[in-house]
């Protein structure tokens, strides 16, 4: 995984697109991917100057997933150390106060789909679709994405991508709330681009302040967010200026 400036990123010194392709046609996930992918959202959730996250694949794919018969994925030393890597790497994309911007063409399967899940908003072209392999499900390797997907679909919704072969559309994923924006396919960066804009002009202080607002609404008993509201709302008068006070 590289971050790259592209003709769209050119001009949003805010914003940094995260690619999965590592520059190969290959859109499967594999050990390298896992690595080069924590490693690149750390630092670019470490850089102040960036705001803005957008995690992007190829023009055709997304991410088509874990390849079961890679090789490089079973030798006994690297399997331990790509599952450890590929769920920081999750962690870090839920846990940040950047936010962070999905664009999706082609398939996201299996561990891709996980991936895409674990973003703040989602964009993806009108062909886009979300799969969650069957062969992955028997063997517990989908539980980051059945875990996130269970957090963001209803119950009925979800059971489409349990079904054999089934999947979801990314035309059904919108209509559900899953995806924010559909493209047309070839156009899921920009718009997500598009999107990221005006969110890459507010402070990261303000970003990470929606955030967090946004991870802890809905967890607590509406008594105690109404009393939290009233104590912040009090405290912001008493810190605004006393306008035409004596």
């Amino acid at each position: 995984m590289t971050l790259f400036a592209d003709d769209h990123a050119a001009t949003d010194d805010c914003i940094g697109v995260l690619n999965l392709q590592l520059g190969t046609a290959s859109a499967a996930m594999t050990p390298a991917m896992a690595h080069a992918g924590i490693e690149a959202l750390s630092t670019t959730l470490r850089d102040p100057d960036i705001h803005v996250i957008v995690l992007t694949g190829s023009a055709q794919q997304f991410c088509l997933g874990l390849q079961e018969s890679s090789p490089e994925l079973h030798a006994a030393h690297d399997e331990p150390a790509f599952i450890d890597a590929l769920h920081d790497w999750l962690l870090a994309l839920c846990d940040n106060d950047k936010p962070i911007i999905a664009a999706v063409e082609g398939q996201a399967s299996g561990a891709g789909l996980a991936l895409a899940l674990a973003c703040d908003l989602i964009v993806c072209a009108r062909s886009a679709q979300f799969l969650l392999p069957m062969a992955g499900e028997i063997n517990g390797r989908h539980a980051g994405a059945s875990w996130l997907a269970a957090k963001r679909l209803p119950r009925a919704a979800l059971a489409e991508l349990y079904l054999p072969d089934g999947g979801m559309s990314a035309e059904r994923a919108h209509t559900l709330g899953l995806v924010c924006r559909l493209a047309e396919p070839g156009m899921a960066l920009p718009m997500a681009l598009q999107l990221a804009r005006p969110l890459a002009r507010h402070t990261l202080e303000e970003l990470g302040c929606i955030k967090q607002h946004m991870a802890h609404v809905g967890s607590q008993p509406l008594h105690e967010a109404l009393a939290d509201e009233r104590r912040r709302w009090l405290r912001h008068r008493a810190l605004a200026p006393a306008h035409g006070r004596s």
